[in-house]
């Protein structure tokens, strides 16, 4: 019956653009012009309804109600809403029948003058109107349609006109990404971009897509992250880059992940993963409370508190108080597969050290860091970018930032001799060997250009998706993405 009455509609509004343009009326024009939008005119209503000039405005109609030889409809912008009135005394016979034209989702170009209505309501009071897009498609409900996520996702588009909370994370993913720039380059960054199709992928422990150039006749990779193409800079002569923009990497979707999504990378000549404490810490205490405008949020019904004072955790020693084993120490798969037994975890297929190591992590102890958390210190098997410590060649320098159970930054003390770094992409490999498709490839261009010398550095990431996530406080990343990555639906049900 929906399907039918679906039909019906959309053959009642196809007849109605084609009387507008029987009647010598575009219903696409290609010029639309307005003097003010919908919040500069309630904001400065007494002045506009003073004001003897019409007001011009472009928007959406979102409800009509007619009443007679009075008609009030909902206009909105992207700025805001508000009320029209047409009627019957001001515009005439003739013109008041072509309100039967309107649709509720129609975009019209709008001329009147401000008025206040008996009821006190803020009006424009409307004198002519033009068709700027005849919507052929009815919206859904605004009270009842698209409350379940899965077509809120895929139609994201009638998402963000029909519920205004879903506009938020949007907003508030562009200020962040606004800030971060503005931030890095006042701390003397520049502002880099490096490829996304790359002959090899490197720089993150995931798999990448692949793609085919046809006139190179090569397989190219979607990047998984752009850190050796922003180390090779170091070796270039620059000191402080970073890059914000996207990542690929073919896993699976969650509330943490998509496959594509957005990253702050930079790198940092002559620093540390000290530093990179001391920064982060500052970097993000001053973001929530510029986006914000305080320190304490609220996600997923925690309260957080972003003030600096963050507590440092030693990976290694947080690991050893959880499941009582030394994870320097014992290296033998066999002493990690109880353990997963003894939580009730399934035992990862890829059973090397490195990953059943970072599953326990990961399934056990990352979900209880709600507050911000700096963990520092891994083995050095799990981070094969990272420099050891001087103190224990067994530790690689590494930061994390955790929030609300969530990874928002990686970091560490970058390796810069590539001897050693070679021994690790080796090492890697024997990983590959053993079912592990997300351990590093040895990446000879990499190598090669570490070879001329590369300056000590540190390396740091942010998820752009995440933290905008936490500071919107939604369910999922998905939220503060336009368009997340969907299953394709059946077409041939459509119209």
């Amino acid at each position: 019956m929906a399907e039918k009455r679906l039909h019906e509609i959309r053959d009642s509004r196809l007849k109605k653009r084609q009387a507008l343009i029987d009647a010598g009326k575009d219903p696409y024009p290609a010029e639309a012009r307005r003097t003010h939008t919908t919040a500069e005119v309630l904001n400065n209503f007494e002045q506009l309804e003073a004001d003897t000039h019409p007001i011009l405005m472009t928007g959406r109609i979102t409800a009509l109600r007619q009443h007679g030889g009075v008609t009030f409809l909902d206009f909105s912008d992207a700025y805001g809403q508000m009320q029209l009135q047409v009627t019957l005394d001001d515009v005439g016979e003739e013109q008041y029948k072509e309100i039967s034209n309107i649709d509720i989702g129609d975009f019209l170009q709008v001329a009147g003058k401000a008025i206040t209505t008996q009821r006190g309501v803020k009006t424009l009071s409307l004198e002519q109107w033009n068709w700027l897009s005849k919507s052929i498609r009815p919206l859904p409900d605004k009270w009842h349609g698209l409350k379940d996520p899965e077509k809120r996702y895929r139609r994201r588009e009638l998402d963000l006109l029909l519920n205004d909370e879903a506009r938020a994370p949007i907003v508030i993913k562009s200020e962040t990404i606004d800030w971060v720039r503005k931030h890095l380059k006042e701390q003397g960054f520049l502002e880099v971009e490096t490829p996304i199709l790359q002959p090899q992928a490197g720089g993150a422990a995931a798999q990448p897509f692949l793609t085919h150039h046809n006139s190179l006749d090569t397989d190219l990779y979607l990047r998984i992250a752009p850190e050796l193409y922003l180390k090779r800079l170091l070796v270039g002569g620059l000191e402080k880059v970073f890059e914000l923009g996207r990542n690929f990497r073919n896993e699976g979707m969650d509330r943490e992940h998509n496959p594509e999504f957005t990253m702050c990378e930079f790198y940092w000549a002559y620093a540390d993963y000290e530093d990179l404490m001391e920064f982060s810490e500052t970097m993000i205490s001053e973001l929530v409370k510029s986006i914000t405008g305080k320190s304490k949020i609220t996600y997923r019904d925690q309260e957080i508190d972003f003030s600096p004072g963050w507590e440092k955790v030693s990976y290694i020693n947080v690991m050893k108080e959880q499941f009582d084993i030394d994870i320097l120490e014992q290296k033998d798969v066999s002493s990690y597969l109880p353990i997963f037994t003894q939580h009730g975890l399934e035992i990862p297929k890829v059973q090397t050290y490195s990953k059943l190591v970072d599953e326990l992590y990961k399934e056990v102890i990352r979900p209880k860091l709600v507050q911000p958390t700096l963990l520092y210190d891994y083995p050095v098997e799990l981070k094969p970018l990272a420099k050891t410590k001087a103190q224990d060649r067994r530790v690689a320098e590494v930061l994390q930032v955790i929030v609300g159970g969530t990874e928002l930054v990686n970091a560490y003390t970058e390796l810069n001799d590539p001897v050693e770094q070679r021994a690790r992409f080796e090492s890697q490999q024997e990983d590959r060997a053993k079912g592990d498709v997300e351990a590093a490839k040895i990446d000879e261009d990499y190598l090669e250009s570490m070879e001329y010398g590369m300056p000590p550095a540190a390396g740091w990431g942010m998820g752009i998706d995440r933290i905008t996530s936490i500071l919107a406080d939604t369910p999922s990343i998905r939220d503060t993405i336009t368009f997340p990555l969907l299953k394709p639906e059946d077409k041939s049900k459509k119209l």
